[in-house]
């Protein structure tokens, strides 16, 4: 009869832990096929959300009417001489007829490609649209381009300005000319005769 007990046990630990094991798996089973309800019952991200994920606002000059807006994103680190695009997203916020925007570089840009938008008809409310401008920096610093969008209504014609910020290689750099010395550089002693 002790045989027989000592079998028992082991074998009857066997089974707990067996069966233990069989209900973490259905417990996780179940955990993991609530959660996958959950994320099916969320709506699905808006496109236009996702194209406006990565952008940040250009700088409005003077005040915002709030009836469009202009996003951008740098795609590259601008380098002195190299092109680089900048997704451009035109925001409408409210009905408009037609929309279109030209960009002008400051001093030190060159726009090789996208300069102007063709216009959009009718575009629908707060439905990005987007527009490549392809850049190249002549020298480095510290440079904006101007951004002039046109929104047309069946109320008036207005347009708004922004500006578009980036920095080309090592940003602001100090230049001296013969007439100026460096700073820090002293006057010249004078020489004896």
């Amino acid at each position: 009869m002790q045989t027989r007990r000592r079998d028992f046990w082991p074998a009857a630990t066997l089974a707990v832990l067996l069966a233990a094991l069989n209900g973490c798996g259905r417990a996780e089973h179940v955990a993991s096929d609530a959660a996958a309800r959950r994320s099916a019952a969320k709506k699905p991200a808006d496109a236009s959300e996702l194209a406006l994920a990565n952008m940040v606002s250009a700088a409005s000059a003077g005040k915002s009417f709030g009836d469009v807006a202009l996003k951008f994103d740098l795609r590259d680190r601008p380098v002195v001489g190299e092109p680089v695009d900048i997704d451009v997203a035109i925001i409408p916020a409210q009905d408009l007829d037609s929309v279109s925007a030209t960009f002008q570089p400051g001093d030190g840009l060159e726009v090789t490609q996208g300069g102007k938008t063709p216009a959009v008809s009718h575009p629908p409310v707060g439905v990005p649209i987007t527009h490549t401008l392809t850049i190249v920096p002549q020298r480095d610093g510290v440079f904006y381009v101007s951004a002039v969008v046109v929104a047309d209504s069946a109320a008036q014609s207005v347009s708004r300005s922004f500006s578009i910020p980036l920095i080309a290689g090592a940003g602001t750099a100090v230049f001296t000319t013969p007439e100026t010395p460096a700073r820090g550089a002293g006057t010249p002693a004078a020489q004896g005769h």
